[in-house]
């Protein structure tokens, strides 16, 4: 009995620095949560209802935390803290919009953030202590399982918004993202060498396994290209270089990965009038001000508004800029928190992604290593193309913004996401621990 309770208390001091950053994340978020508020109520009844997005918020932490302390989880103790201050700064973002609503009864959206934390802990639990092992057999049936969710939405799939999504505004191309990492990682650990050239830049091109990742990687970006989700193409295909280059360590995959990715624009803005449009509101938006161009001009208008420190939470003028809840939601924090607001924000999202790569880099197992390193990336860029699309320094790629866009299957698979590398890092922590046991073994012997 001592010895369990000396046990949960080391572990309760071991996650003492994630409890710092859930302390802080949710002074700051209720403090801007009570200015929206204010601004949003007026002289209008008070509902208490309102401040159930900030209950929840709080009783995720709380129920999240303990849970990790009682099943001794020993993974990395500040990456979630770093997740849960975006997930709020989401919260309050999506609470500004009027989409983080709790009032209603038809809004389902509200549920996504303790469905998506939900699911996180059942990932952490089920696949901590190296079990997520079991996965690497099912590579090859993840990259089917991706063809048949691409395939199923031309099928039941309805058109929003130019693209397709199953019933219910559910996006299959989000959990395909988790599928074909997985595949990446188990079909690269069992066919590495035939990856490496023996001479030259490439392998060859009459591998079998060359072969194969070639064409069935084709089948699934083919699909997404015939539902016109160009920036899930952009994004997975960045997935893959990175991850052939940390297979093989040869760098010649990344300068063929930039090739690549200029013929695939090449091809792109001549074959789909979709990609033209596209390219011509980035190059040249005031072509089309009033029409292709005018989400990113609104965009760009509101971040310039903003300033050095914005006009005020719950004071700025979103309506004026088209899905600003999603795909736009950093100009909405460009204009109502400014520059230094934008800033905050970025350096979470690098923290995140330090602490993720860490993670990797010190991860034993070949698939694990390279199973983090593609959820690390995912995360990257999409928040790059995100981010770039709507301040103009990339075209326009419908790709939400990490924790903090509207969209509750985007919601889930991140937090699903986020849960294998969590359980992932628990590994690297007792493999790290279980060394120091052993040099210390081998001082005793000297």
């Amino acid at each position: 009995m001592a010895k369990k309770r000396s046990r949960l208390i080391e572990i309760w001091r071991y996650r003492q620095p994630e409890r710092l950053l859930f302390l802080w994340s949710f002074m700051a978020i209720a403090v801007g949560y009570v200015l929206v508020l204010v601004r949003k109520t007026g002289v209008t009844p008070f509902d208490w209802r309102v401040l159930s997005p900030l209950a929840v918020y709080l009783s995720a932490m709380v129920i999240v935390h303990i849970t990790l302390v009682l099943f001794k989880f020993r993974g990395d103790p500040m990456l979630l803290g770093v997740v849960f201050f975006l997930a709020g700064f989401g919260i309050l973002a999506q609470f500004r919009m009027g989409t983080m609503d709790f009032t209603g009864s038809e809004n389902y959206s509200r549920f996504a953030l303790p469905a998506g934390l939900a699911l996180m802990l059942v990932v952490i639990l089920l696949f901590r202590k190296g079990r997520y092992l079991i996965l690497e057999p099912l590579a090859v049936s993840c990259l089917f399982a991706t063809i048949a969710l691409l395939g199923a939405i031309f099928v039941w799939g309805e058109r929003y918004r130019g693209a397709l999504f199953l019933p219910g505004n559910i996006n299959p191309a989000d959990l395909v993202k988790i599928f074909l990492v997985i595949f990446l990682a188990g079909f690269l650990v069992r066919w590495r060498r035939e990856f490496e050239p023996t001479s030259g830049v490439l392998p060859r091109l009459s591998s079998a396994a060359v072969i194969f990742l070639l064409v069935f990687w084709c089948i699934p970006m083919l699909l997404l290209l015939l539902q016109r989700d160009l920036g899930m193409i952009v994004l997975l295909n960045a997935v893959l270089i990175v991850l052939l280059f940390t297979a093989t360590h040869r760098i010649a995959y990344l300068a063929v990965g930039l090739v690549s990715a200029g013929v695939l624009c090449v091809a792109v803005y001549v074959l789909t009038a979709h990609g033209q449009a596209r390219f011509m509101a980035w190059l040249d938006p005031f072509a089309d001000a009033t029409g292709k161009s005018w989400q990113i001009l609104q965009a760009l208008s509101a971040m310039y508004s903003g300033g050095l420190w914005g006009v005020g939470l719950g004071s700025g003028s979103p309506q004026h800029i088209p899905i600003a809840s999603s795909d736009f939601i950093y100009a909405v924090i460009g204009e109502e928190l400014g520059f230094v607001g934008c800033g905050i924000v970025l350096i979470f999202y690098l923290v995140l992604f330090f602490r993720g790569f860490r993670i990797a880099a010190q991860i034993g197992k070949p698939f694990g290593r390279l199973l983090a390193t593609g959820l690390v990336t995912t995360l990257a860029c999409q928040t790059l193309l995100n981010i770039g699309g709507v301040t103009k320094a990339l075209p326009l790629t419908g790709i939400t913004l990490p924790f903090i866009s509207h969209g509750g299957s985007s919601l889930l698979t991140t937090f699903l996401g986020v849960g294998l590398l969590l359980a992932l890092s628990e590994k690297e922590r007792q493999q790290s621990s279980s060394n120091k046991e052993q040099i210390k073994r081998a001082k005793a012997d000297i």
